[in-house]
């Protein structure tokens, strides 16, 4: 999308908060470069949710936040509270659009600000893909793959070059569409070069309590630079979960070998249960608005009939299993993250 496009969408689906916060990042533009401020932003609206869930990492996180605020006179430093603030109001207007139907559903809205005002890397090909496209994706593969989370408990989502985060917010958006409540059935592992976008995918998936790693890391050359965790992700216990759920693929995979069905056969074989059981109405015509435990993001949750077919998840999922390089790199962040 080129600048110019970015603008003029930009002027006709931005919110009032949103345009706050692109005024008061222009009203640095007198004595910072603008690209400058946009990252410091991100940088340090990252580093303040993380330290309060990120024990582990807050002495260096603390220390590079007083760095970044250091660069800036004591008036300027009080503005990006109120761009975070800024932030936060524009997803609570777009969550709110989400659960009435009103139209105004969720968007990438760091990756659509970043390339509106011109910030991002064109020279080393940076171009974010439009939320529509992003949208239209998810809604492919969305419907299968949340049905499966209901039934097993949740799904896992990895994303090796994950941007400002559009695709995962897609995906939670497909989720709640299918009537699966994205907050306790997804969970992401999100890997990006530059840094810039990994702080921008944690600051958006940790605003939508998306519970997920987000990895500064290169997926083509297998390197690991940090990871961020989100407060969902934390407070969630998704550690336990994940490690559950590998130790339960490693266990299925044996029993594929063939034995699998001979035991089952027998009643020999019970069946674990769900990771995690997603709450949903007695009654299909009903549908009511909770709060997860740990989030201030009302989520809508609704029955939805579970269907077993080898659909288009499957089909993704094979043309995943075809690339051992990724997978191999995420073997690696999950060895890293998680143990």
């Amino acid at each position: 999308m080129s600048r110019k496009s970015a603008e003029r969408k930009f002027n006709y689906t931005a919110d009032e908060h949103q345009r706050e916060l692109v005024s008061l990042l222009k009203q640095f533009s007198y004595g910072h470069h603008l690209d400058t401020v946009f990252r410091d932003f991100v940088e340090m609206a990252a580093l303040a949710i993380s330290n309060r869930v990120d024990r582990a990492q807050y002495d260096a996180r603390e220390k590079r936040y007083m760095e970044i605020v250091g660069k800036y006179k004591p008036e300027e430093v009080k503005r990006f509270p109120a761009m975070f603030a800024a932030l936060t109001g524009t997803f609570e207007v777009r969550v709110q659009g989400m659960l009435d139907g009103s139209g105004v559903g969720l968007t990438d809205v760091l990756g659509e600000t970043y390339m509106m005002l011109g910030i991002s890397n064109d020279r080393c090909g940076q171009f974010f893909t439009p939320y529509a496209v992003s949208k239209l994706m998810a809604g492919l593969l969305g419907g299968d793959v949340a049905a499966r989370a209901d039934a097993q408990g949740f799904a896992r989502v990895q994303e090796p070059a994950c941007g400002a985060g559009g695709m995962i917010i897609a995906t939670a958006e497909a989720f709640h569409e299918a009537g699966v409540n994205y907050q306790q059935a997804l969970h992401a592992t999100c890997v990006d070069i530059d840094e810039c976008c990994v702080h921008m995918a944690y600051v958006q998936l940790s605003l939508l309590n998306v519970a997920a790693m987000v990895v500064h890391g290169n997926t083509l050359s297998m390197q690991v630079w940090g990871h961020w965790y989100t407060p969902a992700h934390v407070l969630g216990g998704w550690n336990q979960k994940l490690k559950m759920r590998r130790a339960w693929d490693a266990l299925r995979g044996l029993l594929d070998g063939g034995e699998r069905d001979e035991l089952e056969g027998d009643g020999g074989v019970p069946v674990p249960p769900p990771v995690v059981e997603l709450v949903v109405e007695p009654e299909p015509e009903t549908a009511q608005v909770a709060l997860h435990e740990h989030a201030d993001v009302a989520v809508l949750e609704r029955p939805v009939d579970v269907v077993d077919t080898a659909g288009l998840a499957d089909m993704f999922e094979e043309a995943v299993g075809a690339q051992p390089h990724a997978n191999a790199f995420f073997e690696i962040v999950d060895q890293l993250a998680l143990f």
